[in-house]
């Protein structure tokens, strides 16, 4: 896959399996791009599903461990054809793919949600945010750009999942001497943005 062609690409499973073969994935932003997915859909999930989509989350962020993967799995387990279960799977690359095919297959029977071919867009959007526009010549944050200002703003843009703020941090960047039209224009983009994207990813030095 070309850069353009990843660019363009509207096909979330050939795009995982492009990251793949070129070994361009992280256990972690794979985590996060099956929460992503699964978060799309939430208002579809069941109880026991969101709390295993949460569970996921933090393990992709090392914060609970895999006990605690596991029993949340178990405890949606009734709900097995939905994205919340495949979110806590114990391969990040198995929840990455099933949680996309399955939020898509959950988008396809319900109507009120969306089309399937948006939600393959919006997956295929997901990718790029987590992975960049061009996963194979990633762009680096120079630390220099790294104020106490712009960690705090990224922190908290992490934590609180407010990436409304983006813009925000694309002027705090700026002002700290950025001038890398890609990442200030990622930035200033109206999304989407999820935990994992890549610009995030670079200010917080994450893998």
């Amino acid at each position: 896959m070309t850069a353009p062609e990843w660019q363009t690409a509207i096909e979330p499973q050939a795009m995982l399996e492009f990251l793949q073969t070129c070994g361009l994935v992280s256990k972690r932003k794979l985590r996060l791009f099956a929460v992503a997915c699964s978060r799309r859909i939430w208002d579809w999930i069941d109880v026991p599903g969101r709390c295993a989509v949460e569970v996921a989350e933090k393990y992709a962020d090392g914060i609970a461990g895999p006990e605690e993967l596991r029993a949340a799995r178990l405890a949606c387990h009734g709900a097995g054809d939905q994205a919340a279960w495949y979110a806590a799977a114990t391969n990040p690359t198995i929840a990455a793919r099933n949680s996309a095919r399955s939020a898509q297959a959950g988008v396809a029977n319900n109507a009120l949600i969306g089309s399937e071919a948006a939600e393959l867009l919006a997956q295929a959007a997901l990718l790029r945010d987590i992975f960049g526009p061009i996963p194979f010549q990633p762009l680096s944050v120079d630390p220099s750009w790294l104020t106490a200002a712009v960690v705090e703003l990224a922190q908290a843009i992490y934590d609180d999942k407010s990436f409304d703020r983006m813009p925000i941090l694309a002027d705090a960047l700026e002002e700290a001497g950025c001038g890398n039209e890609e990442i200030l224009i990622h930035c200033r983009k109206p999304g989407p943005h999820v935990r994992g994207c890549w610009v995030v990813n670079g200010v917080l030095r994450k893998e």
